[in-house]
């Protein structure tokens, strides 16, 4: 009980503070060696883009456990207190949230082709509260409530096609597949390939984008002719 107490003060919530930003920057930390200083293969890029979602995630988790925190210092008093901002800040805390769940989106991002009900641009910074797509007219800001309440079309990602599906049928296992096919100039690696398994053996479920100008028969040439990646491309039962 005695050490409940020693916690539950604002010492305690300093060091709460203190060690969310130390984990933070950790995150930061290890994206930047994931991206400098490892293997630039399949593997690399998973972590990476793992990393990135969790450190999405991260921020508004922390702010609430030092709310949590907060509420345990004083029940009753920080309790009305935050009911109070919630109250008058719903908005803008609709709006982030909104843009967590929008950033989670794989096909979200800087570079990308985004249509919305009244503007059609390419990303160019995505902010706490909204993003900013250059258009024909200019740079507008639209916030992300906005665009989840109203709906949204990605034309494209990094200026390649949206992601296409192919199923294969390989020995390999799927990292061996994700590596061999990293090099191959044709796949936007911006928007790296993703494969599954299936229901049935040794067939996986290939999802990728195209660079510029590239076409899928292509990607099936190449497959069915490099027999260590893929003995045939494969058309499901059902």
């Amino acid at each position: 009980m005695e050490t409940m107490e020693n916690i539950n003060t604002w010492r305690g919530f300093l060091a709460l503070l203190i060690l969310l930003i130390l984990c933070y920057w950790l995150f930061k930390f290890l994206i930047h060696i994931t991206i400098h200083f490892t293997r630039k293969n399949a593997t690399s890029r998973r972590i990476t883009r793992r990393l990135h979602k969790v450190l999405i995630v991260f921020k508004p988790l922390a702010v609430f456990l030092l709310l949590l925190h907060l509420i345990s210092i004083n029940p009753i008093n920080h309790s009305i207190l935050l009911v109070v901002i919630g109250v008058f800040g719903f908005k803008p805390i609709n709006n982030y949230i909104n843009g967590i769940i929008l950033k989670m989106n794989p096909l979200i991002e800087i570079g990308a082709l985004l249509e919305t009900n009244t503007y059609q641009g390419e990303i160019k910074k995505m902010l706490p509260f909204g993003l900013v797509l250059n258009t024909e007219i200019g740079e507008r800001f639209i916030n992300y409530s906005k665009i989840e309440n109203k709906g949204f079309a990605v034309k494209s990602n990094n200026k390649s096609l949206l992601r296409q599906t192919l199923y294969i049928k390989s020995q390999l296992s799927k990292e061996k597949i994700l590596d061999l096919l990293f090099d191959n100039p044709i796949l936007n690696n911006a928007d790296f390939p993703s494969l599954k398994n299936t229901e049935e053996d040794e067939v996986y479920k290939l999802q990728y984008s195209l660079e510029n100008g590239a076409s899928s028969q292509e990607l099936i040439t190449f497959l069915t002719e490099n027999k260590s990646i893929a003995t045939t491309t494969y058309k499901p039962t059902n």
